[in-house]
């Protein structure tokens, strides 16, 4: 548990940051160029105030196991999957820019002994995408008073 002022991370092979079983608050993080997830949070507590994601080989963030997330300000570019909940979690957005990306959100259980999962989001813009939001039959993406439902 603790706080961190500033996290840069530049090249990654993997996940750029995978932070499991904690509670985290974190002032500003910018990741350009991730192999994998350019942030990977499991099981624990965990809020941002400030993220930049730039060229994520697969999820710009990707929550799950329980974890809960609150973000204030993000910014994802050229990513596979934007956000992604995952197996019990939430995630909470209160401004989110995407451009860039396949998915933009996305909520889903993925493992079978966890449940659904839940993401909301305010100010959201995503574009330049081939699907805007990816979701199963329980879980839910909430944006600006819209429940969206399995497409």
């Amino acid at each position: 548990s603790g706080k961190i002022n500033n996290i840069n991370i530049t090249n990654s092979l993997f996940d750029a940051l995978d932070i499991d079983f904690s509670d985290i608050k974190i002032n500003s993080v910018v990741v350009k160029k991730s192999e994998n997830d350019c942030l990977d949070f499991s099981s624990g507590l965990y809020e941002i105030n400030s993220l930049t994601l730039n060229y994520c080989g697969d999820k710009g963030i990707s929550v799950g196991e329980k974890a809960n997330v609150n973000l204030i300000n993000a910014k994802i570019t050229n990513s596979n999957l934007a956000v992604a909940s995952k197996d019990s979690s939430t995630i909470n957005l209160a401004n989110l820019n995407i451009d860039t990306t396949k998915i933009c959100l996305s909520a889903y259980r993925k493992k079978q002994e966890f449940s659904e999962s839940k993401l909301k989001v305010n100010n959201f813009k995503c574009t330049n995408y081939f699907k805007k939001i990816d979701l199963d039959n329980k879980s839910q993406i909430i944006i600006k008073n819209n429940l969206w439902k399995n497409y």
